[in-house]
């Protein structure tokens, strides 16, 4: 019985996604995590994302026969990108490993190899994990103590900032008077933004992407 309910799920989700899947972008915006400004700020390979046409190019075309869920993933800190990704699940289940260190090695003025990301700067409270992805394009997250969900179009902000009395979240009411205070105090602070784009068509995945 239990094998014949799984089967049956599982036609089920293929019938929902059989020429789609839910879009998600997650953007980590720091202010202080390089150390260091790279001679040439050239944009990282592998994805280009066009959220207006619901429409993305990768190096290489995926299999997304049975996916339900993609989730792009980019890391910035003062206009230098330090991070992107493009995953995609088949179960509507991922995680966002925000804890994981990011690494920009670039070349110094004396041709010696030098790290520019602070880790330390990168004010973030656990991974994002995202639990689960329904049919009517509703998905659920959980990030450290927090748990919500978005339907498509909607959207979660958070911004918190680091002080020596450890990491606090901005207040949204507030907000630019409190992160202006923490830029003139020299506290490093970080902005993650999770977007539910809707139902993309998986035909509008292709390879397009220069190396």
């Amino acid at each position: 019985m239990l094998l014949t309910f799984l089967l049956s799920v599982a036609a089920a989700r293929l019938i929902q996604f059989r020429g789609r899947f839910i879009m998600i972008t997650v953007e980590e915006s720091s202010t202080s995590a390089v150390t260091s400004w790279p001679l040439l700020a050239e944009r990282l390979p592998g994805v280009f994302l066009d959220c207006a046409a619901s429409t993305a190019n990768v190096q290489t075309t995926p299999s997304l026969l049975g996916v339900s869920l993609g989730l792009y993933y980019s890391a910035t800190s003062q206009g230098i990108e330090l991070a992107e990704s493009l995953t995609f699940s088949r179960t509507g289940r991922t995680t966002v490993r925000l804890t994981r260190p990011l690494s920009l090695v670039i070349d110094g003025f004396d041709g010696e190899q030098v790290e520019i990301v602070d880790n330390r700067a990168r004010v973030v409270v656990g991974d994002l994990r995202v639990e689960s992805a329904s049919g009517d394009g509703t998905v659920r997250f959980t990030y450290g103590d927090q748990r919500f969900s978005l339907k498509p179009g909607e959207a979660w902000a958070e911004m918190l900032v680091l002080t020596p009395e450890g990491a606090r979240k901005i207040d949204s009411f507030n907000w630019a008077d409190e992160f202006r205070e923490c830029v003139e105090s020299g506290y490093p602070a970080t902005r993650l933004a999770v977007a539910n784009r809707g139902f993309w068509l998986k035909s509008n995945v292709k390879a397009g992407v220069e190396p």
